[in-house]
């Protein structure tokens, strides 16, 4: 019996073409889940954006069974809120990867370093737009598991708003985002459940990273830093964070409790869906 391909140890160069049809043309970013890719789509005669799946984590034969199985999830999902996934499949040598419209503009993480602090009336759209493409995907029995302002589009002069990488959690699987000694997901923006592997994990984890975002939209930074790894994740579980009219002191007390409810280390205790979050949001600005 001949042995399948080995997944390559590096990124395939541009002019690669992947699946027979998507020439590489240049790498866009590159990160600890994979790298993505402009391409040319030779066959439909158009720009895409192509994911490519870490060489690492393609050897994983259950992750390649969920890479398949929620990309065709993801691909039914048809919401303006969340970027379009148009195909998926593997190169010869067995890359796991996923294609996308490739959209302009910014990332709401590339909008925060440019101009720091959003006024609630600016940030009202985007949450409006988050928590759109969040409810749509939670109707779906999606949860995105690794939301954070890198993850949120921002198109064009209007910043309308695409959520990225939905479905990536439930392919490495929820219980797989951290590994002894290395954080796999992005951690300040974890449910402390989600570090402690204690209780259900539910739409909710969504609803806690949604507040993280808010709060560093409207301060600047993120609730939780640090470079140590134990200490981040135990102020996370704790709670241990300024309330926000601490770290706004131009935001109301009402806005306060409104994002500190959706950070609330009890998940019993924070909105039940997106659309409440936003709703609450909306009153409060």
């Amino acid at each position: 019996m001949v042995p399948p391909p080995q997944p390559r140890s590096s990124l395939p160069p541009p002019g690669t073409v992947m699946g027979d049809r998507y020439r590489l043309t240049r790498l866009v970013a590159a990160g600890g889940m994979g790298a993505v890719f402009e391409a040319h789509d030779e066959q439909g005669d158009r720009a895409v954006a192509l994911k490519l799946l870490h060489p690492e984590l393609t050897a994983d034969r259950d992750v390649r069974r969920r890479f398949r199985r929620e990309s065709s999830v993801l691909m039914a999902l048809d919401h303006p809120c969340i970027v379009d996934v148009l195909d998926v499949g593997a190169s010869d040598d067995e890359l796991l990867f996923s294609v996308m419209e490739l959209l302009q503009g910014e990332t709401l993480q590339q909008l925060l370093g440019r101009e720091g602090p959003l006024s609630p009336g600016a940030l009202l759209p985007i949450v409006e737009g988050i928590a759109a493409g969040l409810g749509a995907a939670h109707d779906h029995g999606v949860i995105h598991g690794d939301l954070k302002p890198a993850n949120v589009f921002l198109v064009g002069p209007e910043r309308a708003v695409k959520l990225l990488d939905f479905g990536l959690s439930k392919v490495l699987g929820l219980e797989r985002l951290t590994r002894t000694g290395e954080l796999i997901g992005t951690p300040a923006y974890m449910a402390p459940e989600l570090l402690t592997g204690k209780g259900e994990l539910d739409e909710r984890i969504d609803t806690y990273a949604f507040g993280v975002m808010i709060y560093e939209c409207l301060t600047g930074g993120p609730p939780f830093t640090g470079n140590v790894p134990g200490k981040l994740m135990m102020d996370i579980v704790m709670g241990n964070t300024p309330p926000l009219e601490e770290a706004a002191p131009g935001v109301s007390e009402t806005m306060s409790a409104v994002v500190m409810t959706a950070m609330s280390r009890h998940r019993e205790r924070r909105f039940h869906s997106a659309q409440a979050l936003a709703r609450a949001f909306r009153d409060a600005a």
